[in-house]
């Protein structure tokens, strides 16, 4: 522990070397609105009342700056429990090791009055690793959300609406209880194997769809949205983080009409800000990725979800909720006709459901301290949920995510982070590599700036 520490702290020492010491050096958003980040985020990426205002009022507040430019880095140290299997094999390349992880370039900012922009492009120094153990790094375009708005009276009452294109279903959503912003907010970059199985909504479209839709903001309360997603491929291929497609590493879906929808009820008053809500998709989904033609599988996901905040100075206290119901219509890969005492039958249908709570507490915006936990279940299926590694035959995964930080300035941050499960893949069990699910529990320290 000694020795990771020890590193860590030279990361530290070298990222604030190269770190911004001025508060006007903040990234484009503050330049633009000529506030320091505290006044849009409690601690990235968790937005404030005004931070969600800027974001719904489509990036607009503020004086348009010539080059809207950003970039964000990421330096760390990952360390398992257990660094090898039962038969020796490395679980984990590079770990204890100081890493590069990360470089992120952002062009965000004002486009004119009715119109704004948060594009990421991201630099992944350890990306995947090689059949022969070996790590490459690899360069995409990341989460992506460009936006025109509108305003109105209606009643005495603002109206915002807008459209919006995004690259990964919930990123426009301003609120932290949804996927694509939901904590933690960072982990490990080196490829290390995680619970298989999360519903397609929780990260299994992103940067791999293009959905294109519209939404409202009334009286600062009531926020609805709906859009439909199609491949990111053709004309939307931009917005692709560069897979190639005939490959079965992404997930290929029928149609440009897959509905994405929004409901959210937000309270503002005195340093309290509450909201509650639902989300949800339903995608449509080729069971061969190579070959998106033919019957596809459907997969529906609704959710109910939460958000409080107090805003003081000098605390800040957030907690956040998410419920997401998986229903899964095998109707392309079901074969009513196998013989379960011949080998292993799909089933026809199938469900998973994942359920997530955080707090967290900042003090002087400088120190803070979250606490998470989450937990999936799911059907009984051999052929859907079996990884090979595991004889039992379900997704269940569930654990705790521990996490302490210190923000020397807005735009920097030291983070220790520490997961733990308790179930892994439906057992709590050895596993076929000989692993309880402690011990994959992961100690993740890192440094991360913005400017």
């Amino acid at each position: 522990m000694y020795r990771i520490l020890r590193k860590l702290l030279l990361l530290a020492l070298v990222g604030f070397s190269l770190a911004p010491l001025t508060s006007f050096a903040v990234p484009s958003f503050a330049r633009q609105t000529g506030m320091d980040c505290a006044a849009c985020h409690t601690s990235f990426p968790e937005l404030t009342p005004f931070g969600r205002e800027f974001k719904l009022n489509g990036y607009t507040l503020g004086e348009r700056q010539l080059l809207p430019l950003a970039a964000m880095m990421q330096f760390s140290v990952t360390h398992t429990d257990k660094s090898r299997d039962v038969n020796g094999a490395k679980l984990v390349m590079r770990e204890n090791d100081p890493q590069f992880d990360m470089l992120s370039i952002f062009a965000a900012g004002k486009l004119n009055d009715h119109a704004g922009m948060f594009v990421q492009w991201t630099y992944s120094n350890n990306s995947e690793q090689r059949a022969d153990g070996s790590i490459r790094h690899h360069s995409q375009m990341d989460n992506t959300d460009v936006r025109v708005v509108g305003n109105h009276d209606v009643f005495g009452k603002s109206l915002v609406f807008g459209l919006n294109l995004n690259n990964n279903p919930s990123v426009q959503d301003a609120w932290n209880s949804t996927p694509a912003w939901g904590f933690p907010f960072n982990g490990p970059n080196l490829p290390h194997p995680g619970p298989a199985y999360a519903t397609i909504i929780d990260g299994g479209l992103s940067q791999q769809v293009a959905g294109l839709g519209g939404y409202f903001w009334f009286d600062r309360h009531l926020y609805g949205e709906l859009s439909f997603y199609g491949n990111a491929n053709n004309f939307f291929r931009f917005l692709s983080e560069g897979q190639q497609w005939h490959t079965n590493s992404v997930t290929r879906i029928d149609g440009r009409n897959n509905p994405y929808w929004r409901l959210a009820w937000n309270e503002d008053w005195g340093a309290h800000s509450l909201m509650v809500g639902t989300y949800g998709m339903q995608v449509d989904v080729f069971p061969d990725p190579a070959n998106p033609h033919g019957p596809t599988n459907r997969f529906t996901d609704t959710a109910l979800d939460a958000q409080y905040q107090y805003l003081s100075d000098p605390h800040i206290f957030t907690v956040q909720t998410t419920y997401i119901h998986e229903k899964q219509d095998y109707k392309a890969s079901f074969d009513p006709a196998c013989d379960p005492t011949a080998g292993s039958c799909q089933n026809a249908h199938d469900h998973l459901n994942t359920f997530k709570a955080k707090a967290s507490y900042l003090y002087d915006r400088k120190y803070g301290a979250s606490l998470a936990y989450f937990n999936t279940t799911g059907s009984n299926d051999a052929v859907v949920f079996a990884t090979g590694n595991n004889p039992v035959t379900k997704p269940d995964n569930r654990g705790y995510i521990a996490e302490l930080d210190y923000n020397p300035w807005t735009f920097a941050r030291v983070s220790l982070q520490y997961t733990r499960y308790t179930k892994w893949d439906g057992s709590r069990q050895l596993d076929g590599l000989g692993l309880k699910p402690g011990d994959r529990n992961t100690l993740f320290l890192s440094t991360w700036f913005a400017f």
